[in-house]
């Protein structure tokens, strides 16, 4: 939005005032032109740095990714209208991430220790497309992760036969790790 002002020049008021009048007439109005111009400048500046106030209520987070949420006072509680959508893991009362688990929408709600809402953002989870391939054999799907080479991957809504093959085999690929992780800390013990 523009607001477009006009200061007649001296010349239009010459006639009807004198010389001097006129002068203070028009540096009267551009200097309330000016300040008009400034005060929108403060209330533009205002806009733009409220935090959350102003802020877009919306988040958009990938699936299996994370999405930091900074709050500008604390948060005692926090509710996530579809844990299965996305889920909150608070690392302060003030920092936050939001984990995108499925595709879909639902909204996280922030209270503090009053119970008055610190914020309502609604979030909208998306799949992650770049590198990721679906093949598609009649009704059954199995999705690859190509980053460089292609690999199975675990995606909802794939054929659940090899679904629950690369669950089993991410399963025991992580229970050796922590094996391997636990026996490390107990060797150095």
């Amino acid at each position: 939005m523009f607001i477009v002002l006009y200061a007649q020049p001296v010349a239009y008021y010459k006639n009807r005032l004198d010389e001097r009048e006129a002068n203070m007439l028009v540096q009267n109005r551009i200097a309330r032109i000016e300040g008009l111009l400034l005060g929108g400048a403060f209330m533009m500046a205002g806009v733009f740095l409220t935090g959350n106030s102003w802020a877009s209520e919306n988040l958009r987070v990938t699936i299996d990714k994370n999405h930091v949420l900074r709050t500008d006072r604390p948060v005692e509680t926090i509710i996530v209208g579809n844990p299965h959508i996305a889920d909150v893991s608070a690392q302060s009362n003030q920092l936050m991430f939001v984990l995108g688990r499925t595709s879909g929408e639902t909204n996280i709600l922030g209270f503090d220790k009053e119970g008055n809402v610190v914020f309502d953002k609604d979030v909208t989870v998306v799949p992650h497309t770049t590198r990721t391939v679906t093949l598609h054999r009649g009704a059954l799907s199995e999705t690859f992760a190509c980053a460089p080479r292609c690999e199975s991957e675990l995606h909802p809504g794939d054929d659940p036969a090899k679904f629950d093959v690369i669950k089993k085999e991410s399963s025991d690929h992580t229970g050796l790790a922590t094996g391997a992780a636990s026996g490390a800390a107990k060797a150095s013990e």
